[in-house]
């Protein structure tokens, strides 16, 4: 391509369906051009000007766009999947149902822009800015949003899960049912934000502010709230067995009524006084260890025929593929199959399991004598537990593929349940 090319002459390739990997296209104007379904993987766009562009369901995988002006493109369903968005503006720009993930936003623009159902699974987001940007049912799981700005965005439902928030502004967001299993909201700002029905378990808000915030019918659930600031925040319904809080920080905020049931299921209503005096609640900062002696198994690595040992009180994500493993927990060790995460024909002893992707046995029992048995909504499991001579508690989400023979402690019998 040269360098004389104008957009007309771009679009008719783009037409034609010509492939334009690694095309240089920067600093050029494109202003409003017309590139839907354009094939640009890995392409140079840095700098380009792409105000008002169709690019709907274009193909720009690994493409570069550093300090691109994207400001209202249309941009939905297109594959940007490990695209260089460094710096790039992108305010107002439609990105309903585009693949973003492991895509690199930092720094960018995206106030206002439309994200509704987009997948940024391990995206770079740190610094970045998507106030008042819709954000209903976008996947965020495990991306890096340290100190981006997300105040007044509306992200109803959306995927939060061991995604990193620290000092993240979250202030009059909407995150109704929104999902942030294990993430890292430390010193995050939450003031006025709307939380109902979300789930917080454990999460870290450790030093969060959370004024005001409307916390109902919310699973906060072995949370770390230590030092979080909850001046007039609703808790009504909250589900707190296991938080790490005092109940002098917690009578700061309202509640008709709090859950300290392990199962959070509604069954008994407490007092914001009765923090504290059930079993499973804890008013101490975590231990160290809870922060420190962790260990990821990142997606695309593969472990075969290993055998592991992991210390008390330990926790344990895998994204990773382990086949043929034999893996042993400490009592209070807790084993995360992350949704990337894949154990096949492996062996699991003791510990707290928590199944976000699959584990499919062969051997049986594969699981032996965990304390904590939970699988997700998307967890897939097919296998035989052995409960712990204490017994086992169960959790297991609406939509779970579960194929799950139970023994009864200390016998070879049980049961199978098939969801």
């Amino acid at each position: 391509m040269t360098e004389a090319i104008t957009p007309t002459e771009l679009e008719s390739k783009i037409k034609r369906g010509d492939n334009l990997e690694r095309t240089d296209l920067s600093a050029r104007d494109l202003s409003g051009a017309k590139l839907a379904r354009a094939k640009l993987p890995r392409a140079d766009l840095d700098g380009c000007n792409l105000e008002g562009a169709d690019l709907r369901a274009a193909e720009l995988e690994g493409a570069s766009l550093r300090e691109a002006f994207l400001v209202n493109a249309n941009l939905s369903n297109a594959k940007l999947c490990k695209a260089n968005l460094d710096g790039a503006n992108l305010s107002g720009a439609d990105l309903s149902g585009a693949d973003l993930e492991r895509a690199n936003l930092a720094g960018a623009n995206l106030e206002g822009a439309k994200l509704r159902g987009a997948k940024l699974r391990y995206a770079q987001l740190d610094s970045a800015r998507l106030g008042d940007a819709d954000l209903e049912r976008a996947n965020f799981a495990h991306a890096d949003l340290i100190e981006s700005d997300l105040g007044g965005a509306f992200a109803r439902g959306a995927n939060f899960s061991r995604a990193v928030l620290r000092n993240a502004d979250l202030s009059g967001a909407t995150l109704a049912e929104a999902g942030f299993e294990g993430a890292a909201l430390e010193q995050a700002l939450l003031v006025g934000a709307s939380c109902e029905h979300a789930r917080f378990y454990e999460a870290d808000l450790s030093a969060a502010r959370l004024d005001r915030a409307n916390f109902e019918d919310t699973d906060l659930r072995r949370a770390i709230l230590g030092g979080a600031s909850l001046e007039q925040c609703v808790l009504t319904g909250a589900r707190l067995h296991g938080a790490q809080t005092t109940l002098e920080d917690l009578q700061r905020a309202s509640a008709q009524w709090i859950d300290l049931t392990p199962d959070g299921d509604g069954a008994r209503k407490s007092k914001l006084s009765d923090f504290g005096k059930a079993g499973g609640q804890s008013s101490s900062p975590p231990r160290a260890a809870e922060h420190t002696a962790r260990r990821y198994f990142g997606a695309g690595d593969v472990l075969r025929n290993a055998e592991l040992e992991f210390q008390d009180g330990a926790r344990i994500e895998i994204d990773s593929r382990f086949e043929h493993c034999n893996i042993r927990l400490g009592q209070d060790t807790e084993l995360v199959v992350g949704e990337e995460g894949v154990l096949e024909d492996c062996t699991i002893h003791g510990g707290r399991l928590r199944v976000f992707g699959q584990f499919m046995e062969r051997r049986s029992p594969g699981l032996q004598g965990p304390s904590e048995f939970f699988v997700s909504k998307n967890g897939r499991v097919s296998a035989t537990l052995a409960q712990a001579g204490q017994g086992t508690h169960f959790a297991f989400e609406r939509g779970c593929r579960l194929r799950l023979k139970i023994m009864e402690p200390g016998t070879g019998g049980g049961h199978e349940q098939e969801k």
